[in-house]
C-alpha cells in the first residue's frame, strides 16, 4: 500500500453491508476483476485458504454478496447489493466458491479466476487489508507491483504520484505540534491535500458529507430498522423510554452515546448507509461518541469536521503500523483503532492541541490491546455492538483524562509498535475466523444452526 490517505484508508468507505474487510473489499475485488477482464464476465471462481477467515464467513459477512455486486459493476453504497447474487443468476453469470491451501499466508486472499463472454480468462490474487482496502498480489501467475491506490473508481481520492507529506514521521509531527501549538486537524488538511489530488474545499466537503452520513445513520437507527437476516432486533430506541421512569443509572451523555452507537450498528446490520471509520465492524464508535458529545457541548458543524479530520490523521499512523483488519490483529485493529481515533477527535472538539489529541489516542489504545475478534454465528453484531460501546466510552474517558492533565505515559508510536506485536502473536482462532472465543460457545453454535440458510 502507498502512503495512507485519510479518506481512502481511514475515514471510509461510505458503504452498505456488515463488513468492510469482506463486503466493501469484495465489491472492489469484483470491480477489479471486471476492469482486468475488459468485457462482460460469464463465470467467476473464488478460492479461499482454510486457515483464513474467508473460508468460514464469506457468506455471513457479505463477501459473496459483495463479489457479485462488484462483478455487476455496482457501487459499494448501492442498496441493490442485497439482490446481487440473484441478478447474477438471472444474467447467467455463474459464481463458484472453493477452499484450498495457498503458499501465501495472508488470511484475506481472494484467489480469483474470471472468464468473459469471448472466452478470455484472467487469474489473479487480491488481498483485503481491512477497512475496504485491497491490493493486487499476483496477475496470471506473475507477482505484481500493487498500484491500486491510483485507480478509480476503487478509491474516492486520487493520489498524487509525488506526495508532499508535511512531516517526516511521527516524532517530526509531534515536534512541529509542540513548537507552534497547532491543532491536529491543521496538519490533517495539509497531509491529505499533499497526498491526494484535492483542494482544501474538496477535503472539507468530504468531511462535511461524512458528518452528515454519520448523523443520518444515528437518526435512521433511532427511528427503527428492519432486516430479516440479522441476530439483534432494533434496540436503540429503548433508552428513550426509560430515563423518565427512573430505570436507568443517571448519566445523560453516557446513555446518549450508548444509544447512538447502537443506532449506527443497527443501520449497518440492516444494509443502511454508514461510514466505515475505520471499518464497518467498528462503525458505531466514532459517530456514536462524536455526535452526542458535540451536541452536549454546543459545537458547530465546522468544529465537528475538524475533529473528524483529527481522527483521520490519527488513523493514518494506525494504518501504517498495524492496519485495520481484525483478520490480521483481532478487534484491537478495529474497535481499538476506532477508540484511539475517537479520543483524538474529542480532544480536538474541546479545543485541545494536537499533542494532546495524540496523547489521548495513545491512552485509549493502551486500554484495548489484545482485544480479540470472535463474532457469534459469524455475524458482525455480537459482541461487536458491546465492543463499539466500550470503545466509544473508552474514548470519552481517555479524552477527558488527557484534557484534565492525566499522564498518558507512553507515546503513541510506541503503543502502535506494541499493538502490532500483539496482533502478530494472536492465535488465528481469535482473528475473525469464528474458530475460538465466543464464536464457538454452545449458544453461538445453536444460533448458527437456527439461522436462515445462506444461499
Amino acid at each position: 500500500m502507498n502512503i495512507p490517505s485519510i479518506f481512502n484508508n481511514v475515514l471510509g468507505p461510505v458503504m452498505r453491508g456488515p463488513s468492510s474487510s469482506h463486503t466493501a473489499a469484495s465489491v472492489r475485488i469484483g470491480l477489479l476483476a471486471r476492469s482486468l477482464l475488459g468485457e462482460e464476465p460469464v463465470y467467476a471462481r473464488f478460492t479461499f485458504d482454510p486457515r483464513g477467515s474467508l473460508a468460514t464467513i464469506y457468506r455471513e459477512q457479505g463477501s459473496a454478496m459483495g463479489l457479485a455486486a462488484g462483478l455487476l459493476a455496482m457501487d459499494i453504497a448501492d442498496r441493490d447489493m442485497i439482490k446481487a447474487e440473484d441478478i447474477c443468476r438471472e444474467k447467467n453469470l455463474a459464481i463458484e466458491y472453493k477452499t484450498e491451501k495457498f503458499n501465501d499466508g495472508h488470511p484475506n486472499i481472494y484467489n480469483t479466476c474470471i472468464r468473459g463472454i469471448s472466452g478470455k480468462e484472467i487469474n489473479f490474487m487480491a488481498i483485503s487489508r481491512g477497512g475496504g482496502i485491497i491490493s493486487l498480489a499476483e496477475l496470471n501467475g506473475e507477482k505484481v507491483e500493487d498500484d491500486l491506490d491510483f485507480i478509480n473508481p476503487l478509491m474516492p481520492v486520487r493520489l498524487r504520484r509525488d506526495p508532499a507529506v508535511p512531516f517526516k514521521d511521527y516524532n517530526d509531527l509531534v515536534s512541529m505540534l509542540e513548537r507552534d501549538g497547532s491543532l491536529l486537524s491543521d496538519f490533517a488538511i495539509k497531509y491529505e491535500t499533499g497526498v491526494g489530488e484535492l483542494s482544501d474545499d474538496n477535503l472539507l466537503a468530504l468531511a462535511r458529507s461524512h458528518i452528515c452520513i454519520m448523523r443520518e445513520a444515528i437518526s435512521e437507527g433511532l427511528a427503527g430498522t428492519e432486516y430479516e437476516d440479522r441476530l439483534l432486533p432494533g434496540q436503540s430506541h429503548l433508552f428513550s423510554k426509560l430515563p423518565q421512569k427512573g430505570q436507568l443509572i443517571p448519566s445523560d451523555l453516557t446513555n446518549k452515546i450508548i444509544q447512538a452507537v447502537t443506532a449506527v450498528m443497527e443501520v449497518k446490520s440492516s444494509m443502511g448507509l454508514i461510514v466505515a471509520a475505520p471499518t464497518a465492524g467498528s462503525c458505531g464508535t466514532l459517530p456514536g461518541v462524536l455526535v452526542p458529545s458535540a451536541e452536549a457541548t454546543f459545537k458547530t458543524e465546522q468544529q465537528m469536521m475538524k475533529a473528524l479530520l483529527a481522527a483521520g490523521l490519527t488513523g493514518v499512523f494506525i494504518a501504517g503500523a498495524s492496519g485495520f483488519a481484525a483478520e490480521e490483529g483481532g478487534c484491537q485493529n478495529e474497535c481499538g483503532a476506532a477508540s484511539g481515533m475517537a479520543a483524538a477527535a474529542l480532544v480536538e472538539l474541546m479545543g485541545g492541541g494536537g499533542v494532546m489529541s495524540l496523547n489521548a489516542a495513545s491512552m485509549a489504545l493502551q486500554n484495548t490491546l489484545g482485544m480479540i475478534c470472535d463474532p457469534v454465528a459469524g455475524r458482525v453484531e455480537v459482541p461487536c455492538l458491546g465492543k463499539n460501546v466500550m470503545a466509544a466510552l473508552n474514548a470519552l474517558a481517555a479524552a477527558n483524562m488527557v484534557l484534565a492533565g492525566y499522564d498518558h505515559v507512553l507515546p503513541l508510536d510506541e503503543v502502535l509498535e506494541a499493538m502490532k506485536e500483539v496482533g502478530n502473536d494472536m492465535n488465528h482462532k481469535y482473528r475473525c475466523t469464528c474458530k475460538g472465543g465466543l464464536s464457538t460457545t454452545a449458544t453461538s453454535r445453536l444460533i448458527q444452526q437456527n439461522l436462515k440458510p445462506q444461499k
